[in-house]
């Protein structure tokens, strides 16, 4: 972000120009994209060789007697990292932002991609948002990207999960694609419940900011490589 509150400066992931892409997204400052999928890439690959390197990095840095029980909380790790992506979670960001007292406050952000039955856009928002227990739908609106519905919910923790921090704030919006065949649901949550009023700013410009048509400058367009079908109609044809 540059100095002029705005006037915004974006980096642009790989995979947004990546010819099967239909979902774009911005982050805003203050989140990192943590590279799950790196888990379970091939050890010979490049995702795989960082990872290996990462985690020989980590095991320097834990005394002996730790690896073990390291070890295992990185397998179950693993195992969780295995169900986000059955639940169809493609993305997941942390951020950290000062509070007004100098404290910092964290949060997680999700984005997940679900195949439904074919459903009118505006009905398959309403229908997801209504669907989800314990959480409280707040509004149905027309995004720049289609309509979309808004849920919150406040969830207890057990007290042996954090002692400190007995509940969660979750803010989700359940995005239709234009097909009425996939959702996009995205999901902000925080232990930082007194900020919850913030952490809705945040999550609904996110919200705004998601497009199922390629958002990027022509001269980046360009970049994204031709299909095989593209390449060959141009070879024939020119």
């Amino acid at each position: 972000m540059t100095d002029d509150a705005d006037d915004y400066e974006y980096a642009i992931d790989g995979s947004a120009l990546e010819r099967g892409c239909d979902l774009w997204f911005a982050l805003p400052p203050g989140y990192v994209e943590l590279p799950f999928h790196d888990l379970f890439a091939e050890p010979e690959s490049p995702e795989g060789v960082r990872l290996a390197e990462a985690i020989g990095s980590l095991l320097e840095l834990v005394p002996e007697e730790q690896r073990t029980g390291f070890l295992a909380q990185l397998a179950q790790a693993r195992g969780l990292t295995a169900e986000m992506r059955r639940e169809g979670i493609v993305h997941v960001s942390i951020g950290a932002h000062a509070a007004d007292d100098g404290a910092m406050l964290e949060s997680v952000v999700t984005l997940a991609r679900r195949e439904i039955p074919w459903t009118p856009p505006k009905l398959a928002a309403v229908q997801a948002a209504t669907a989800r227990k314990r959480a409280l739908p707040v509004a149905v609106v027309e995004l720049p990207c289609g309509p979309g519905a808004f849920t919150e919910a406040l969830v207890e923790l057990p007290a042996e999960a954090d002692a400190q921090r007995r509940a969660l704030y979750e803010a989700t919006a359940y995005l239709p694609f234009p097909d009425g065949r996939n959702l996009a649901v995205l999901s902000l949550t925080t232990t930082a419940v007194a900020a919850r009023e913030y952490y809705r700013d945040i999550h609904r410009g996110m919200a705004k900011m998601v497009s199922f048509d390629n958002p990027l400058p022509g001269e980046f367009k360009d970049q994204i490589p031709e299909s095989e079908v593209e390449a060959s109609v141009r070879a024939v044809f020119g």
